[in-house]
């Protein structure tokens, strides 16, 4: 049986007792006046006696307590337990099931009577359903007298609970027959206070919280799940889509364990802040991802750029905002600095689906999962927010809604990528189709001009070399021009040519075993002429013989023919060395073969894009650049045909050094 007793029943009954009393005993009007005066004073009402009591019986646990609350808001958190028990506060008694108060900066006291019926042998526990809740002092009164109290929240570490649980729990013993049980309790909160206060027993909370703890557990599972796909796929992918989505699995993961308790159970259990930040860093890793999402949306508005720029600024206020939670004092973070935070992600969110909307009506797929995930987020922001500004009272199935929402939110999400992976493939699909048909036509193109500047080239040497002294001044100048021109456009369809076959599917190297000591003697032998011609010295420094390499000879020996040739070129006096030695390469057995000349070097900003197609550096002495700007393009790619890899040193005026690392033997795939 529950009942609930008017704090004025006590005085009706003392006051109609004197009526009758007297009005026998008295027949004087004026006594009976006085009688009537005093009677209506008792009957005024006072703030003199707390407003509620609750009977109990074992049949009826557990209990919703919150409709049975008196509450006294104390916004300078100055009000001790002895000023709320001297019967001089004027309580408000709650009229929701949940008592919702919002982000506020005041404290909160909250008074309750009880009182049951064969409850001796129950194990009777006070729960707070509210795992995010800085702390909840408990007050267990007889008379004026504090008999007990029990501090609880999540800034408390659990060794120091009774229950060491996610949500507070509070021991409650009931008192004798004919007693009760007067409860005070304040709660103070800087990210909302709601009082979700029921009174259960051990075994019945244990029952209830199990399910609970198995969707919860589910729910972590899964965004753990979702964050390594997401990062797995952006770290092959690099898209600033998945770079976006992953932020947003790793927030929302970081989020839940803060908002769920299970992180205060797992990961920091003597925390008395971790809660409380965390959800704070999280909030703001949340807004940078809805911002890193909408940037990577590709769609024509007019105000799409201005869109971007304002995603791009909050993006990179996160950052600062996040290290703010991290470093003011606790005692700082109140309702002034959370509610920003709240307002922006709100707004970013609504930023977000207009833009992910735009998209979608241009033809996008994955953005239609997208609007729908956004349409859920909002939802699911929204759900918590409605609360959190006391715009309505929290239902007990709110934070269930709102994960459910969360969880829709994130299939969605990953249904996104995965249709922006199809697409992704029907493009390279696509590009590899046009690439192999510009390839093709380049090939043949280049195969066609080759003959007849090969003919030219060749013609107009043995026209020089045969009417040289017939010739006069200005028609060898021109034939001479001719002859440069022509051989620079031989060597560019030939490389053009070699480009062509890299970058085709039919490229294979064929590997065999070759021994790099006399493997570079022949290389050293085929460019002594040129070298000898430069006035030059090939140096050569080997660091072991019979060193078998599994490689492609035509291919490495092309390679290391075209940077000695690189070297001749840009090398005036001094020599070229030429060595190899054994190292530990792409964690196997590798070979380092080293270039160096002492030429006049590279400037640091051709350095940056040596590797870069038909780039070329141009000195003052030279009217146009020298080579094609392909040769060291080629090299690159054909080495890491080879599976191996190209680096270099170079200074200006102090020479280059290059070093290509070959593994010793190819893993074939």
């Amino acid at each position: 049986m529950v009942f609930v007793e008017p704090h004025y029943f006590d005085i009706l009954k003392l006051s109609d007792f004197l009526i009758f009393s007297h009005t026998k005993l008295i027949s004087d009007r004026r006594v009976a006046a006085r009688l009537l005066l005093i009677w209506a004073l008792l009957l005024l009402p006072t703030t003199a006696v707390v407003g509620a009591e609750l009977n109990i019986t074992q049949n009826q646990l557990p209990v919703n307590l919150g409709p049975y609350l008196d509450y006294f808001e104390d916004p300078a958190r100055e009000f001790t337990i002895e000023q709320m028990t001297a019967d001089t506060v004027n309580w408000q008694r709650s009229t929701q099931s949940i008592p919702t108060l919002g982000l506020s900066k005041s404290a909160h006291w909250f008074c309750l009577i009880l009182s049951g019926e064969n409850m001796f042998d129950e194990n009777l526990v006070l729960a707070l359903d509210t795992p995010v809740i800085d702390r909840v002092e408990f007050y267990f009164v007889q008379g004026n007298t504090v008999i007990r109290s029990s501090l609880v929240g999540d800034t408390i570490p659990l060794s120091q609970l009774d229950y060491p649980y996610r949500i507070p729990i509070i021991p409650l013993e009931i008192a004798d027959e004919g007693e009760q049980n007067k409860i005070f309790f304040r709660a103070t909160s800087s990210v909302g206070v709601e009082i979700p206060l029921t009174l259960t027993t051990v075994s019945l909370l244990a029952e209830q919280q199990q399910s609970e703890l198995v969707f919860n557990g589910a729910l972590m599972v899964l965004f753990l799940f979702c964050f390594c796909i997401s990062l797995i796929l952006y770290s092959f992918i690099r898209d600033s889509l998945f770079f976006g989505v992953t932020v947003f699995f790793g927030a929302a993961l970081m989020f839940f364990l803060a908002q769920t308790g299970l992180g205060r159970i797992w990961f920091w259990p003597e925390s008395t802040e971790a809660n409380t930040r965390l959800s704070l860093v999280a909030a703001s890793g949340l807004v940078a991802s809805l911002c890193l999402i909408g940037r990577s949306l590709r769609f024509e508005y007019r105000y799409r750029d201005s869109a971007n720029i304002v995603l791009r600024f909050l993006t990179f206020s996160m950052i600062p905002l996040g290290l703010y939670y991290l470093i003011i004092p606790f005692q700082q973070i109140t309702s002034d600095n959370v509610l920003p935070i709240m307002i922006i992600g709100l707004l970013t969110a609504f930023i977000v689906l207009i833009m992910a909307s735009i998209t979608a009506i241009q033809g996008s797929k994955a953005a239609i999962y997208l609007v729908t995930s956004w349409v859920l987020i909002i939802l699911a922001y929204s759900s918590l927010l409605v609360y959190k500004f006391e715009l309505v009272e929290r239902a007990a199935s709110s934070s269930l809604i709102g994960e459910l929402l969360a969880i829709g939110a994130g299939i969605f999400m990953l249904m996104a990528m995965a249709e922006f992976i199809r697409s992704k493939s029907d493009e390279l699909s696509d590009a590899r189709m046009e690439t192999k048909a510009k390839g093709d036509f380049l090939k043949n193109v280049s195969r066609e001009f080759l003959t007849p500047v090969h003919l030219i080239l060749s013609n107009s040497k043995r026209l020089m070399a045969a009417q040289s002294d017939r010739l006069d001044e200005a028609t060898v100048q021109h034939m001479t021009t001719v002859i440069t021109q022509s051989d620079h456009l031989h060597n560019l369809i030939n490389d053009l040519l070699e480009m062509a076959e890299l970058e085709s599917d039919s490229f294979e190297p064929k590997f065999e075993l070759v021994e790099m000591s006399q493997f570079l003697g022949e290389v050293k032998n085929l460019m002594s002429p040129s070298i000898m011609e430069k006035g030059l010295e090939l140096q050569t420094q080997f660091a072991s013989a019979n060193l078998l390499v599994q490689t492609d000879r035509s291919r490495l020996q092309h390679i290391l023919i075209n940077i000695i040739t690189n070297a001749i070129r840009y090398t005036e006096k001094g020599s070229i060395l030429l060595a190899y030695k054994a190292i530990y390469f792409q964690r196997r057995l590798g070979i380092e073969i080293i270039i160096q000349d002492s030429g006049r070097g590279m400037s640091e900003e051709f350095q940056q894009i040596l590797f870069q197609e038909f780039s070329r550096e141009h000195h003052d002495s030279e009217k146009d650049p020298q080579g094609t700007g392909l040769g060291l393009v080629i090299v690159k790619r054909m080495i890491e045909k080879l599976g191996g890899e190209i680096t270099f040193e170079s200074q200006k005026d102090a020479g280059s050094k290059f070093f290509i690392r070959l593994p010793l033997r190819v893993i074939h795939s």
